[in-house]
């Protein structure tokens, strides 16, 4: 490997670890030790590849990151092919890029866990055929799950991870529902589990269906409306079949939908597009019902409860590494890059003990990942 590639992918992680916790260059030259002293433009040049940052220099930067200095050394794989479900055009280039910047830190925690336990991760082959509907596929994967017309999908998490998809909650107050991507050869799928647990199942049914595709890096805009569409049947006949969405309208009850929608993890709205669509109700009835809809105020927020559907193995696969000390906390935090007290909070967080940090607002830094709730 060139000296100039070496000095590439250490930048590139020097400018990622800055990104996680939200400083500009010009705050982490502040920061370093009196003995330190470099400008804001040398880091940025190190971030570059352009030189080299002495090991003097990144073993300080390195504190300041919160990340042991192994991190910045070994190679790595990186998030590629980045693809938002949802984004808003609001959200700020560097907002974004520490949404991703977490997001990576995250994921290589997880990747390199498996890795050190020598979890066997067994893809399944669904036999999917590329010229095929969404309706289709979903028929396929249910099918192959060996589920019945009427059985609900207990978690499109775990049919994601059985197709080799690398899943992870992260917490975000930017609008942003998910993001799928590649580290290294594997596929990975970050799920914002702020948003609402109906649209959140959908969200990674429809990634999912994106990842069986093999098509949400196709950045064309001639082909990404047809795509999403694809996606989105395939989210939809995945959660709800054709037969129990026809039996969802049966008499016309708000009630039952509520039912169907609780029973199935599926919001209202998406049951309503989707008789339409199947001429299951006329243009006039689903008119009618989002009139409805607008005056009880349910576009914002339905009735009805859906569980939540858990990225959690990550959290699972920690402890009980811990419990039965294959690992201790501090081994974990080595192993990981990352500190023992937001491991710990992360599996607090997976157990429902602690929640969520709040963005950051403008103008503040170095917000940590979680926080112990009161």
């Amino acid at each position: 490997m060139s000296n100039q590639r070496k000095y590439s992918e250490l930048g590139l992680k020097l400018k990622q670890a800055r990104e996680a916790i939200g400083m500009s260059t010009r705050h982490v030259v502040t920061l370093l030790p009196k003995n330190i002293t470099i400008s804001h433009v040398t880091l940025t040049n190190y971030e570059a590849g352009r030189h080299q940052a002495p090991l003097d220099i990144l073993a300080a930067l390195a504190d300041v990151y919160q990340r042991p200095i192994n991190w910045f050394l070994e190679k790595r794989p990186m998030l590629t092919g980045i693809h938002y479900r949802n984004k808003k055009s609001k959200i700020g280039v560097r907002e974004l890029a520490q949404f991703e910047a977490v997001a990576q830190q995250w994921l290589g925690a997880y990747r390199r866990l498996d890795e050190e336990l020598k979890s066997i991760r067994r893809k399944q082959n669904f036999g999917i055929a590329a010229d095929e509907t969404g309706a289709e596929v979903a028929a396929v994967v249910r099918k192959h799950l060996e589920l019945k017309e009427s059985d609900p999908i207990t978690s499109v998490v775990e049919v994601m991870e059985m197709a080799g998809i690398r899943v992870m909650e992260m917490p975000t107050e930017l609008a942003i529902d998910a993001m799928a991507a590649h580290l290294g050869e594997e596929d990975v799928v970050v799920l914002n589990s702020n948003v609402p647990n109906d649209r959140s199942r959908m969200n990674a049914a429809h990634e999912l269906g994106h990842v069986l595709f093999r098509d949400y890096a196709d950045s064309k805009p001639s082909n990404r409306k047809l795509l999403e569409k694809r996606a989105f049947e395939f989210a939809s006949y995945f959660l709800l079949t054709k037969h129990m969405l026809r039996s969802a309208f049966y008499g016309k009850s708000m009630v039952r939908l509520v039912q169907f929608k609780e029973r199935f993890g599926i919001s209202l709205a998406a049951m309503i597009y989707r008789a339409e669509a199947e001429g299951i109700l006329s243009e006039h009835q689903a008119k009618q019902l989002w009139i409805e809809f607008s005056k009880r105020g349910w576009r914002r927020e339905e009735p009805g409860r859906v569980k939540k559907d858990r990225a959690t193995r990550f959290e699972q696969k920690l402890e009980s590494a811990i419990h039965q000390k294959y690992l201790t906390w501090q081994q974990a935090a080595k192993l990981t890059g990352i500190r023992e007290d937001q491991l710990r909070q992360r599996v607090n967080l997976a157990i429902g003990i602690c929640e969520p940090m709040r963005s950051p607002e403008k103008g503040e830094d170095n917000i940590p990942f979680l926080r112990l709730a009161n």
